[in-house]
């Protein structure tokens, strides 16, 4: 399931609005920006650490959608291309923080950006296969 172009924008607009209240002369503590998303109703939410509402928006796509992997492949498609845009350069918040997927019980499901001046998480896409690229190059150089 791919989002709608427009509902891919209201995520980017409601992910704006939530770092517009980072940008600030102060630096901020927070660590983490936690995502929640409810598959009853398709409320999307965003909450700093200590639990303050940043920004809500319906996603009318997800409605009835329990899927943790279609929102976690989502969320990540949307905020990394926020992040190559350089959507979070100017929020005043101590590095490194993250957007975090979690559930009704607040629990962290999966990091879905990082941002650091030295950490780079990468994709698991990429690096599906390197296993084998690995074990392959490394035969090969033995054998030399």
């Amino acid at each position: 399931m791919s989002l709608s172009r427009e509902t891919q924008e209201t995520l980017q607009n409601a992910i704006t609005k939530m770092a517009n209240k980072y940008i600030s002369a102060e630096e901020n503590k927070v660590t983490d920006f936690h995502i929640k998303v409810n598959g009853e109703n398709g409320e999307l939410a965003i909450f700093d650490d200590d639990d303050n509402s940043l920004a809500r928006v319906h996603i009318r796509e997800w409605e009835g959608e329990h899927n943790e992997a279609v929102y976690e492949k989502e969320l990540q498609n949307v905020l990394t291309k926020m992040h190559r845009e350089g959507a979070f350069d100017s929020l005043n918040v101590v590095k490194p923080y993250s957007f975090v997927l979690t559930d009704e019980d607040n629990q962290s499901i999966v990091d879905l950006l990082i941002i650091d001046d030295d950490t780079l998480i990468l994709s698991t896409d990429l690096l599906e296969g390197f296993d084998e690229e690995m074990n392959s190059f490394l035969k090969k150089l033995l054998e030399e």
